[in-house]
Formats: C-alpha cells, sequence, structure tokens
C-alpha cells in the first residue's frame, strides 16, 4: 500500500481523476485525508459529512464509508484502505502527503 497525495481540492475536481464522489463521501474522504492513521468514531465522520443541520443517523455513516469503499477499494468486501475498527469507528491505514 502506498502514500495517498491530497490537495484537498472541491468535490469538482473528482471527476477529472475518473472518481465521482457525492457531498457526503467527499466530506468522509476529506475527513479521512485530515486525519490519516487515526481512528474517527462514527460522531466524527457524521460531523463531516453534515450539510445542513438536518438529521442524520449514525447508521447512515456505515453506509456511506460501504459506498466509499466500492469507489476507492480493489475489493471493498476487504477493505485495506478504509479498516473498520470494532465500536470505535473507521481509520484511513495509509499515510497522506498533503500537497
Amino acid at each position: 500500500m502506498g502514500t495517498l497525495k491530497s490537495s484537498e481540492a472541491p468535490p469538482a475536481a473528482c471527476p477529472r481523476d475518473g472518481l465521482d464522489l457525492t457531498k457526503s463521501e467527499f466530506g468522509l474522504l476529506t475527513a479521512f485525508l485530515r486525519a490519516p492513521q487515526r481512528v474517527l468514531s462514527r460522531e466524527q465522520l457524521l460531523a463531516a459529512t453534515r450539510l445542513h443541520d438536518e438529521d442524520v443517523y449514525d447508521r447512515s455513516v456505515d453506509v456511506q464509508i460501504l459506498r466509499l469503499r466500492r469507489k476507492l477499494e480493489a475489493n471493498p468486501s476487504e477493505p485495506e484502505l478504509i479498516r473498520t475498527e470494532r465500536g470505535v469507528g473507521y481509520i484511513l491505514t495509509v499515510p497522506v502527503d498533503v500537497l
């Protein structure tokens, strides 16, 4: 596994690289890129995906993570980039270099 490089570009820049993310998925990915190799709780990830003061349920993070894994992982059923830490949250397992 290599190192991810992040310029924290806006979502509009994602399709240029062949990755089409929703606003929620982009928010999750940004949260992971800002805290690589650290476990983020569902609450932290919910805060990253909340666009307005809408009611969002913590299990919705699981669905968003699943969708993000399908777009990022070579084998989403055996994730290597975004790993689940049972009872704690999720972790981006690779180092990140900010450009």
